[in-house]
């Protein structure tokens, strides 16, 4: 979510959307006390090497001649001849994910959450004064244990017969068990166990290392990390997450694009008539991701750090009266956490240093509240959404009509021929090239069948169910409204009931004046209160 017009050294001030850089994050790599059934395993499973038999590797790239105008297209800005000459292994579950904002995270109640395809559940444990994500199925009767509570004891207590599960997954309690006897043993047994994976807090998010046999290389492992800005004084931050209904390749391909901004957003963070050419140039890239950076005002800095971590630096040279030249810096940090195919969390952090006071934050004079930052953030993932709805529908029709994989028919299938394109042909030959072209999901996703080729329009946009629930700011908010307008309704049936009873005109007048302001009132707050929930967004009707 970029603030600022890229085409243009004028920023756009409605909207910044950024993350608060929490305490944590950047010494040396956290301990982890490892689950019982773990500790049991780790001698097998060192022998057989799982972490060598999970390792994928991409298909070499195609040798076979294009078209003359795709073969200009490749040597004008395909970023493949740099550093990297052949693939490389990459593991898409030996990494740290993002899941949550832990602001967000409500410690009374487990939250479930989808990574990789697989279905996992995250709670607060109070004894160790830690979030926990456990597989979300109760090794019982395979009950999803985030329709569970937390129970006297601080477990996590399944809801279908009360078993209950402490921080390390152990089974503390089977209320069917006899307590003597095989039954009152099946407690301790293994099988009881549920399935734990490695977590850990930094910078305000919580991670998860989606591999539960990958505890030695979590430890040894430290989380992708937010630019040290966001720690300095000078600088003002806020977050926001998003789930979005299309997948981790079209939402990575959409945060590796600054040229759509001025017309995706226009009157958001961008103005049609200011773009431009965007000459980017690549760096370096690898299978850890890439890197490049434009020449000019603003100069646009970027790299990718895979999986999924994407980082936006923006900088402004520029003069203003009084104080003369400044150098105005913006940083926009994504996380863009495949959840299951055609479903990706957007986790958005980012910072800038100037005109602090229109920002949520920590001073006093910083009285712009987190969730109203938030409305402007949405219309920016609203701007995008039907845009990439219909990309991406034409994309699985490309594949399933025997065109091949997308990514390595990326340059036939559509015409990228500016170095605007540079950062999104990096990210389309990086995912060919090292990522096996898609995620390595759990299971057996259904790849043809996604949300994007089936949900409507109104539920593409649907800003309750993809954020306001799962955001602590907008959620409460929300419900501020909804009181609110509550009052304000009691308050036009009062007046309006009592209007006629006095004998003084005086006071019908005033009564019935009370009744249309409160009403007014009620109308304006439920006007309001439809940037929590939805909010149709048609590109031609913006001038």
């Amino acid at each position: 979510m970029i603030v600022v017009s890229l085409a243009s050294s004028t920023p756009i001030f409605t909207s910044t959307t950024t993350a608060a850089a929490a305490a944590g994050g950047g010494g040396s790599p956290p301990q982890f006390p490892l689950p019982p059934r773990f500790i049991r395993k780790i001698a097998s499973q060192k022998r057989r090497k799982l972490f060598n038999n999970r390792l994928r590797v991409a298909a070499p790239p195609s040798n076979s001649t294009t078209a003359i105008s795709e073969e200009d297209q490749q040597k004008s800005i395909d970023p493949e001849d740099s550093d990297e000459q052949s693939p490389s292994k990459f593991s898409w579950r030996d990494h740290w994910y993002p899941v949550s904002l832990v602001e967000d995270l409500d410690p009374l109640y487990p939250t479930p959450f989808q990574l990789l395809n697989r279905d996992l559940v995250l709670w607060f444990d109070k004894s160790a004064s830690q979030w926990v994500a456990l597989d979300d199925k109760c090794p019982h009767r395979l009950a999803p244990l985030s329709e569970g509570r937390i129970d006297e004891n601080g477990h996590l207590q399944c809801s279908y017969h009360g078993w209950s599960f402490d921080g390390s997954g152990s089974c503390k309690r089977i209320p069917q068990a006899a307590s003597a006897g095989p039954e009152a043993r099946a407690v301790n047994s293994p099988r009881a166990c549920a399935t734990r994976f490695p977590t850990m807090v930094s910078q305000g998010l919580l991670f998860v290392w989606p591999d539960e046999n990958g505890w030695e290389r979590a430890q040894a492992t430290s989380p992708p990390m937010l630019p040290d800005d966001f720690d300095k004084p000078e600088f003002s931050s806020v977050t926001i997450q998003r789930d979005l209904y299309y997948g981790y390749d079209t939402l990575m391909e959409n945060v590796s694009d600054p040229s759509h901004i001025d017309f995706a957003h226009h009157k958001v963070t961008g103005r049609r008539d200011r773009a431009k050419p965007l000459p980017f140039k690549m760096e370096s890239n690898g299978a850890w991701g890439f890197a490049g950076a434009n020449e000019g005002n603003p100069k646009i800095s970027a790299k990718f750090v895979a999986p999924c971590y994407y980082i936006n630096k923006i900088e402004i040279d520029t003069k203003l009266p009084i104080v003369g030249e400044q150098k105005w810096v913006i940083w926009i940090c994504s996380f863009n956490v495949p959840m299951t195919p055609g479903k990706t969390r957007s986790i958005v952090c980012s910072a800038r240093n100037f005109f602090q006071f229109s920002m949520p934050g920590p001073a006093w004079w910083q009285v712009v509240p987190r969730w109203n930052e938030h409305w402007t953030s949405n219309k920016v993932y609203d701007g995008d959404m039907i845009v990439l709805q219909g990309q991406e529908k034409v994309f699985l029709s490309q594949s399933t009509e025997g065109s091949g994989n997308v990514n390595e028919q990326y340059t036939k299938i559509t015409f990228t021929p500016t170095q605007a394109d540079r950062f999104v042909l990096a990210f389309r030959n990086w995912l060919r090239r090292h990522g096996n072209n898609q995620p390595q999901w759990f299971g057996t996703p259904d790849l043809q069948t996604l949300p994007s080729t089936i949900l409507s329009k109104r539920q593409m946009l649907d800003r309750f169910e993809q954020h306001t629930l799962k955001c602590s700011s907008c959620r409460n908010a929300h419900k501020n409204f909804e009181t609110l307008q509550k009052f304000f309704i009691g308050a036009a049936v009062v007046f309006a009931a009592t209007a006629g009873i006095p004998p003084d005109m005086q006071i019908r007048v005033f009564f019935g004046a009370g009744a249309i302001l409160s009403a007014g009132l009620a109308y304006a707050v439920n006007e309001l209160q439809k940037n929590f929930v939805f909010v149709d967004y048609i590109h031609a009707d913006i001038d």
